[in-house]
């Protein structure tokens, strides 16, 4: 007996008889073994909605000649998940992946962003009947922004009151007045950009991946790149996408002189506007991933030890020094 013969049913769903099932990465991601070759499901926590219309969307690009991405398959009842009691699974072919290290980091991130680029171009404004403004996008976004940067004051106050500081508080209040004052300055540009453009209703829109990062691509020894798990895609302006792109590349180590050929590679086929680059500067800018990261020490969000927690964000502060100063001579 196998911990994993909840699963099997689902896979019958798709009128296939599944010989083995695997754990592949926690929590929710199994190997299936069939006669005819592997798959792979995945536990979802994507809306059913936005599972049914993402599918459609990659059923039609691959039906188009496009093989940018892993599609889900569909069920006997021509559905493109299952639900198992309160849980929901999604099935696609099982395609192998070499390891994405520092040797081969830039062909990675170069076969990444030709693929968003693809990916955004073909899905522009693909929802006709949607407007095509950013700025609601852009006001969320604001307002997120005014959040962290008022939790950010709690936690330098938390941690300024403590009887004994902790390794993560000296870092923190350290580097506190360079968070406050970069991310201060973003949202800022990112007030004037909204201003100027509130009357302007010609932004393009398009389906963005949502997180282009190693673990949600396949590349094949050729270099040849795949996305995949897509439980994130939404229609938004195609900048979040790159954004996050930059964001992982320089995380995992990505050099400068690569991160402009990434640009370069990206605006090629899919060219982005004036107001766009703007916009992707000021995102570029904001220290996000050093928000959440306080919010989740401060707030017990995860079990990280204390050395970890500081090796964390001692990091990532080097990566936003690197990345801002990037940011600063491309544009």
């Amino acid at each position: 007996m196998s911990q994993y013969d909840q699963l099997f049913p689902l896979f019958y769903e798709y009128d296939m008889h599944v010989q083995t099932i695997e754990l592949v990465k926690a929590p929710g991601v199994f190997k299936g073994t069939t006669s005819n070759g592997c798959y792979s499901c995945k536990k979802t926590a994507a809306p059913v909605t936005r599972l049914l219309y993402v599918s459609g969307v990659l059923r039609d690009l691959e039906q188009r000649g496009w093989d940018g991405a892993i599609p889900l398959l569909y069920t006997k009842i021509d559905e493109p998940y299952v639900k198992h009691g309160e849980e929901i699974y999604y099935v696609s072919e099982w395609e192998e992946s070499v390891s994405i290290s520092k040797a081969n980091l830039s062909n990675w991130a170069s076969g990444t962003v030709v693929r968003l680029a693809e990916f955004h171009q073909l899905t522009q404004n693909y929802r006709i009947e949607d407007p095509k403004q950013v700025e609601p996008l852009v006001d969320a976004l604001i307002n997120r922004w005014q959040s962290w940067l008022r939790q950010l004051a709690m936690y330098r106050d938390l941690a300024n009151e403590r009887d004994y500081a902790s390794p993560f508080d000296v870092v923190f209040l350290a580097n506190h007045a360079f968070i406050a004052d970069t991310a201060n300055q973003a949202l800022e540009n990112l007030r004037i950009w909204r201003r100027r453009h509130e009357t302007s209703n010609q932004f393009r829109l398009s389906l963005i991946h949502g997180y282009p990062h190693p673990s949600h691509t396949v590349m094949n020894e050729n270099g040849r790149i795949r996305l995949l798990n897509f439980d994130r895609t939404v229609f938004d302006t195609p900048v979040r996408d790159i954004t996050m792109m930059l964001r992982n590349y320089f995380q995992v180590g990505g050099e400068s002189k690569t991160a402009t050929d990434l640009f370069e590679q990206y605006s090629e086929v899919f060219p982005l506007r004036p107001e766009e680059i703007s916009l992707l500067q000021y995102f570029l800018q904001y220290p996000e991933r050093i928000m959440r990261n306080l919010e989740s020490y401060y707030n017990r969000r995860y079990e990280w030890t204390e050395l970890y927690a500081v090796k964390r964000l001692e990091k990532d502060l080097d990566r936003l020094v690197r990345l801002n100063r990037w940011t600063n001579q491309a544009f």
